[in-house]
């Protein structure tokens, strides 16, 4: 049901949670039935109802963003899962494989390091140390998964430095000559990326990891030194809201987080209670409207969302993310798929479930798919690109006899064609030949998925004009 979400243990149980509202009591069809309404009554229920729809679509976002803060920061020092109290920093200090399966497709790739931030007393400063010849990313989303800004070698080179997180409209003193960054929401998530080489590389990225420091204004420049994370244990649980809980949800982050442009929408809503404390007093039929409400919306932004890939030659592109403008329910379906997506200039995420005779995937076939020399990433500014295997049922990684859970440009010993492509085995059985088997990908004896990934790719990529190659079965 949901494709692609961001790898971050918390945040990957909360949508996990959400898949699962299909099938929860709560939007059972026998609760579903409507009140055969008359007169004033009808009236009342058709445009609160119409009205619950459009602020489900238009809330899915900000009300993923805000049960993923709470969830985040429901600690009281950084843990080593990612999660950190408000304005502290929460690494990932390993790669993830086939162990961890708190959350789907996870990448093989990168250390993460996350943050969670409150800009409304005053600024904070993000410190980002120097990070030479690796592929680094700190993605800041405001609440409503618009972009603020991708730090990186592509936007700030490798030189690190201090970069100013504001709240738009702050009117205070700020430092000369460090760049400043405005959100429009008091609340901003702070997604960090660090690329992984190899086994021997990542004690290296751990250690820029724990060099990045997030600090109040009032502490600039010495602040926000990271302590050493404490060990996590189990994953975070969460229960998504639902029917008039998800409303009364969405009235406290739109609250917290009020955009001036959306205020004719945000008007609107007072019908149903949103946005002038008027929840709790609703009538009966207004709050009957909007359980129905909420289940049709949910209903509507999952078809979008299972639907807002665009196809080719067998992968899944998805081109919008972190620019939505008034398209809420695109931004709802692309949050449902994966909250808070890179923007397609820093990352894309191709994915595939089928081959060239559109036959789902299974590991008791051999497949073979050659990928070009040119993979269309920026190489001079730490771009790479890897394909990862995922068992199609549950998205997670395939334990395997060489514990190899992805193959791309940062893997070694792999045998490259004459003109530099690379063909790709995947199968569950090892092959036979040797080049095949330099180049095997494990599948498991079952279903599978694979995604690609491309970090830094070239224009060519995030405007559609390169495509990725057909999938063969070969036996």
């Amino acid at each position: 049901m949901i494709n692609r979400l961001l790898n971050k243990t918390s945040i990957a149980t909360l949508l996990a949670s959400v898949s699962m509202l299909a099938t929860t009591p709560s939007l059972a069809a026998e609760e579903q039935a409507t009140v055969n309404y008359t007169g004033r009554d009808k009236v009342e229920y058709d445009y609160a109802y119409a009205l619950g729809v459009q602020a489900t679509v238009y809330g899915w976002a900000p009300v993923m963003m805000d049960v993923a803060l709470e969830l985040q920061t429901s600690v009281d020092a950084p843990m080593d899962n990612g999660q950190a109290p408000v304005n502290q920093i929460g690494p990932i200090t390993r790669l993830w494989d086939h162990r961890d399966r708190s959350y789907t497709t996870p990448n093989n790739d990168t250390l993460y390091l996350q943050a969670w931030a409150d800009l409304e007393d005053e600024p904070l400063v993000l410190f980002v140390p120097e990070i030479k010849d690796r592929y680094w990313i700190e993605q800041i989303v405001d609440m409503y998964t618009e972009s603020v800004v991708d730090l990186g070698n592509a936007t700030v080179g490798d030189q690190g430095g201090y970069f100013v997180l504001a709240k738009r409209g702050y009117e205070g003193e700020l430092p000369e000559g460090v760049e400043v960054h405005y959100s429009n929401t008091r609340y901003i998530w702070l997604a960090g990326r660090l690329g992984v080489e190899n086994a021997q590389d990542e004690e290296k990225a751990r250690e820029l990891q724990s060099q990045f420091r997030l600090m109040p204004l009032s502490e600039y420049p010495n602040g926000g030194v990271q302590p050493e994370p404490k060990h996590a244990t189990g994953a975070p649980t969460v229960q998504f809201p639902q029917g008039i809980a998800w409303f009364e949800r969405l009235d406290k982050v739109l609250n917290e987080n009020p955009l001036a442009e959306d205020k004719p929408v945000l008007e609107s809503f007072e019908y149903i209670g949103i946005g002038n404390d008027g929840l709790a007093n609703l009538s009966d039929v207004r709050k009957h409207a909007l359980e129905n409400a909420f289940k049709d919306g949910f209903a509507i932004i999952l078809d979008a969302a299972m639907h807002s890939d665009t196809p080719v030659n067998g992968w899944n592109w998805e081109y919008k993310a972190g620019a939505y403008g008034a398209d809420y329910l695109q931004r709802a379906a692309i949050n449902m798929n994966s909250i808070g997506l890179n923007s397609p200039e820093r990352a894309m995420y191709p994915k595939r479930y089928v081959d060239s005779e559109g036959e789902l995937l299974h590991g008791e076939n051999s497949y073979t798919v050659t990928f070009p020399a040119d993979m269309q990433v920026n190489e001079e500014i730490g771009g790479f690109w890897s394909v990862t295997m995922y068992d199609a049922q549950d998205r997670f990684m395939v334990e395997n006899a060489i514990d190899r859970f992805k193959i791309g440009s940062m893997t070694e010993d792999l045998v490259y064609n004459k003109d530099g492509s690379l063909t790709i085995t995947i199968s569950h059985q090892e092959p036979t030949d040797a080049t095949a088997r330099a180049n095997w990908l494990p599948a498991p004896n079952d279903s599978f998925m694979l995604q690609v990934r491309l970090y830094e790719p070239n224009e060519s990529v995030y405007t559609g004009q390169f495509s990725l190659p057909e999938m063969y079965k070969s036996n």
